[in-house]
């Protein structure tokens, strides 16, 4: 009898540590497994747009005046797109020419994570020039009324740097936009309007796609109610004649957008706004007086510019949609040294001034007549090369 109740307390015994051990090694199995699996996502992760370990170096072949990005990828062919998500986070109304010279600094080399699971990373690893970088950029807005065109600047260290030009349409004769220095004050999220012609009982337009003002506006002038903004009419954007708004200045949806997430990330830098970014919320914001002065806005008048391209150095006219050359009136907003029409003096004068002494520079006896022949027989929108004006002068005499 003992020898049974012996037996049978040696299999009770045999089976509680048999199954105590099970509940250990389910436990280490159950441990290890989580283990595996939080490694596996923190490497998923780091793949993830805005959650990657961006390393920055100015070491190495990197040339002057450039930073080196690395950061891991899945897969080698998405790096260009890649790239282009970086760049729009980190400079939202960077163009995307820039982006296709930044993409073609690229380089991908292999890099192994963790030799446990034998999980091998792709690095991408691209040069971006080191101004896109700043913490707290400056931007300088400049609009050209007559061009229907405005030119968006970074202002960083000794230099300004063109970053992106946009087509505008301006302010009608009638309700015209004000030449003038002014700084962004107030920005408002999907804002609501009202036809300034409208009766004062009537009701606003509501924010939305039928909205004037598109999705986001940005104040500008104090003195008056003018500001850029969206458009709910985007196709008037393409035309050749652009002096159609109230005096606000419209802009392209895209662009505008652009815009907004540029301002709300990087120069609004007292308040948290990363909300604005995806939201469809009715908000408005005062810049503090820091803000201000890192987003100057310049209107100007011009109707004529001189550039140069890869043909060499152009004149191309504006139509003066104000009337100014014909003695229009000037509103007492505007700031009339931002002023400069067709006329010979200022034509001569600038391009003297593009152009260094005695070095690719017409002498006044070619320039000049060259100059008058334009201003009476000019085309709007077209480019003339002097040196081709200076060529046909020296052929015919006229």
């Amino acid at each position: 009898m003992n020898k049974y109740v012996n037996q049978g307390k040696f299999a009770y015994i045999f089976i509680n540590k048999l199954r105590k051990n099970s509940y250990i090694l389910i436990l280490y199995f159950i441990i290890l497994c989580l283990q595996c699996q939080i490694i596996v996502s923190q490497a998923q992760r780091s793949t993830k747009s805005g959650e990657k370990n961006y390393e920055t170096s100015s070491k190495g072949n990197v040339p002057k005046g450039f930073q080196r990005i690395s950061f891991p990828i899945e897969n080698p062919s998405d790096a260009d797109e890649e790239i282009k998500e970086y760049m729009q986070e980190l400079f939202p109304i960077i163009d995307d020419f820039e982006i296709k010279a930044i993409q073609g600094s690229k380089e991908i080399t292999k890099k192994l994570v963790n030799d446990t699971l034998g999980h091998v990373e792709f690095l991408l690893n691209f040069n971006v020039p080191e101004h896109y970088l700043d913490p707290e950029p400056v931007a300088l807005w400049e609009l050209n009324i007559p061009e229907f065109t405005s030119r968006i600047y970074q202002i960083y260290k000794e230099d300004t740097i063109l970053i992106t030009v946009w087509p505008n349409v301006v302010g009608a004769p009638a309700t015209k936009t004000y030449t003038g220095y002014y700084n962004i004050f107030r920005i408002r999220n999907w804002p609501s309007w009202k036809d300034p012609e409208a009766p004062a009982e009537a009701p606003a337009t509501p924010p939305g796609p039928g909205n004037p003002l598109g999705l986001f506006a940005a104040h500008y002038d104090e003195n008056s109610l003018r500001y850029f903004h969206g458009t709910n009419k985007n196709h008037l954007l393409k035309n050749e004649y652009r002096a159609l708004s109230h005096g606000c200045v419209r802009n392209d949806n895209a662009n505008i957008d652009k815009m907004k997430r540029f301002i709300v990330t990087k120069i609004v830098t007292s308040r948290d706004l990363s909300g604005w970014v995806n939201s469809k919320k009715s908000m408005t914001y005062d810049f503090t007086e820091d803000e201000k002065k890192r987003f100057p806005v310049r209107i100007i008048y011009k109707t004529f510019n001189i550039d140069r391209d890869l043909n060499g150095a152009y004149i191309i006219f504006f139509k003066d949609v104000y009337g100014y050359e014909k003695d229009a009136k000037i509103s007492k907003f505007d700031n009339q040294e931002l002023i400069t029409l067709s006329v010979l003096e200022s034509i001569v004068s600038e391009y003297k001034a593009e152009h260094k002494p005695h070095q690719f520079q017409l002498p006044d006896d070619k320039l000049i007549p060259i100059v008058k022949k334009l201003i009476s027989s000019r085309k709007y929108n077209q480019k003339y090369y002097f040196d081709e004006l200076a060529k046909e002068l020296t052929e015919t005499g006229k």
